[in-house]
């Protein structure tokens, strides 16, 4: 019998073989960090009797704004499914830096390819709000993809979209040549629909701070930058609300 890994591995090479074949253009990689990745919203994808199998095994769990639902370095016991609130998943060195890898939206599972694969989880995942999951203990989890075959083709794509994000943020911090490309490229994927049918995704409320970790850069100078968007009227976030006024004018920042 086919591991569960094997499984999501073939379903995964199966979805990128399809991404190529479809693909007319090979991908500007810069330009690619504009284009929203779309991730399985887990009560829209699943069938009904997908999602009640799921719920018979699932408990709700509750999380407060910052608490930790699992750190880096440990080994995993369980997933998490995000339905409401927003999560931040980050990566610190020993010397105490940290870059936050993404964040996440209701819909995503959390801790997936470290429970998979059997490695120690990469990053730490934080709530950014108040937050409500699904948890399911590893091999409760492992049982419910082998018998539906629907459900290891979504995690199947949740696993690419997820080396998107990656792909991208690697583009983010190693390819633009300023801090000010890399805010307005930030700025932008958060202000791009993530489908034709749904608006821009609610700004998550990040601090200056956190902005930094995303961009690699440093709380001042997001703060300056910020400031130097707002004077020339392209960007400004207003009471944790992001607005962008001259969309034109950042994508020529970054082209």
């Amino acid at each position: 019998m086919s591991t569960v890994g094997e499984i999501i591995a073939v379903k995964a090479a199966q979805l990128q073989n399809a991404a190529v074949v479809g693909a007319s253009q090979p991908i500007s990689f810069p330009r690619e960090l504009n284009r929203a990745v779309p991730v399985p919203v887990l009560s829209k994808s699943f069938s009904v009797a997908t999602i009640e199998q799921l719920e018979e095994i699932e408990r709700t769990q509750c999380y407060t704004s910052h608490s930790v639902l699992f750190h880096q370095g440990e080994r995993p016991a369980g997933v998490f499914i995000l339905k409401r609130g927003t999560v931040k998943l980050s990566m610190s060195s020993s010397k105490g830096r940290v870059v936050i890898l993404r964040i996440a939206a209701p819909g995503e599972i959390l801790g997936l390819s470290s429970l998979i694969s059997g490695d120690p989880c990469i990053a730490t995942a934080e709530a950014l709000e108040e937050c409500e999951v699904g948890y399911l203990d590893r091999e409760a989890f492992l049982q419910f993809l082998f018998k539906n075959p629907e459900a290891a083709m979504i995690v199947a794509y949740q696993v690419c979209s997820n080396y998107k994000t990656a792909c991208r943020q690697v583009s983010l911090l190693g390819l633009c040549r300023s801090a000010s490309e890399r805010l307005a490229l930030f700025l932008l994927h958060w202000s791009t629909p993530r489908s034709f049918r749904e608006g821009p995704p609610a700004w998550p409320g990040l601090t200056h701070e956190e902005i930094s970790q995303i961009a690699g850069t440093t709380r001042e100078t997001v703060t300056r930058t910020l400031m130097d968007f707002r004077k020339r009227g392209w960007a400004s976030l207003v009471s944790s609300k992001l607005v962008i006024q001259d969309r034109e004018a950042m994508e020529k920042l970054v082209a």
